[in-house]
């Protein structure tokens, strides 16, 4: 696969890892985690906090292998998913925009090619304003030019 887009998720889940994903999506017949990359929030189970995990990267499904993340969308696309539902860490947002800045880097992706699940489906997925995130990307390039 040749990646030309980079689609954001969140589990919509209080808590999980790409472990309880991949468990989440065998159980719903897939052969697999359907995210390429998944961004930990720090919660487990039992509403405790790992401090360790606040913003982890894990890796999901391998990026040469065509992603199950956004229906009719997977064929050119890397699905990222952030833990949580409505809310998301600083942490968390840092790892996205260091790992969609590598991606956009190592398969020259252009920004305005980085968008929300529901720029492409009839979800509210993130549940962030995903244009927001672009335009940060975008001013941080800038800066990083002059």
């Amino acid at each position: 696969m040749k990646p030309n887009r980079i689609i954001i998720h969140c589990s919509d889940s209080l808590f999980g890892s790409a472990i309880e994903i991949n468990r989440w999506h065998l159980e719903k017949g897939w052969n697999s985690i359907g995210y390429h990359f998944v961004i930990c929030n720090g919660q487990v189970e039992n509403n405790n906090y790992l401090v360790c995990m606040d913003g982890a990267i894990e890796r999901g499904r391998d990026i040469d292998n065509l992603g199950a993340h956004a229906r009719e969308h997977n064929e050119d696309s890397i699905g990222i998913c952030l833990i949580g539902k409505e809310s998301f860490t600083e942490s968390q947002f840092k790892s996205l925009e260091k790992l969609v800045k590598q991606l956009m880097f190592k398969y020259c992706i252009p920004v305005d090619r980085v968008i929300g699940h529901y720029e492409v489906s009839n979800k509210r997925c993130p549940n962030f304003d995903v244009g927001e995130f672009r335009d940060r990307i975008t001013y941080i390039f800038s800066l990083k030019a002059t």
